[in-house]
């Protein structure tokens, strides 16, 4: 899905005309921003999808990217200034026989992963990457939001939710409550994000 496309799947339910035609082009081409009856939503709705997708951050809703970093045994401290959309690591792994195996990490300064010596598999990294906040001028984007940052059509339904319900806040309190209801159950209920390899046990380096 679009930007755009989530844009005005926002605000469809919020007409005052009855428009069902409602469609990207109208607002690409300036023609909502002509008519009155949109302007409130129009101004708001940018806010409200970054508040959303806030929201699903912190609740860890968005599933992890991942990516792979050469290994050099002779390296304890690697440079991953390159993964320029990282938000938060969560989880450093390698591959042995198909399996996963989580190894202990720590960002030791601006753009580097202190990882130890003695690594020779490929490094695997998960982790939550950045979500711009999105404004007006994201309108004529063709950016797929799953694809770039994560935002499946499942997401977006829901943060549509979250939109609607402050969009209706003051016309109709009873209806911003009942979409804001199912934001937060998807929110509190549903687990979108796939499983990372984490820390099961520990073990000693060194035997007496």
């Amino acid at each position: 899905m679009r930007f755009a496309d989530l844009v005005i799947n926002c605000i469809k339910e919020t007409l005052h005309n009855d428009d069902v035609n409602l469609n990207v082009t109208h607002l690409r081409d300036g023609t909502l921003e002509k008519q009155p009856d949109y302007a409130t939503e129009l101004n708001n709705v940018c806010i409200s999808i970054n508040k959303a997708i806030s929201r699903l951050l912190t609740a860890n809703k968005i599933e992890t990217k991942h990516t792979i970093i050469t290994a050099n045994p002779e390296n304890d401290v690697y440079d991953i200034s390159s993964i320029t959309d990282l938000r938060k690591i969560r989880s450093v792994f390698i591959m042995k026989n198909g399996k996963p195996y989580w190894i202990g990490w720590s960002v030791v300064g601006q753009g580097l992963l202190y990882l130890g010596y003695g690594i020779s598999d490929t490094i695997h990294i998960a982790y939550e990457r950045k979500i711009p906040n999105f404004t007006e001028s994201n309108w004529q984007d063709e950016i797929d939001l799953e694809s770039e940052y994560g935002l499946t059509d499942e997401l977006c339904n829901y943060i549509n939710y979250f939109v609607k319900s402050e969009l209706w806040e003051e016309t109709d309190p009873d209806r911003c409550k009942r979409y804001l209801n199912y934001f937060e159950q998807f929110v509190n209920e549903v687990d979108t994000r796939q499983n990372v390899p984490h820390q099961s046990e520990i073990r000693a380096k060194y035997k007496i």
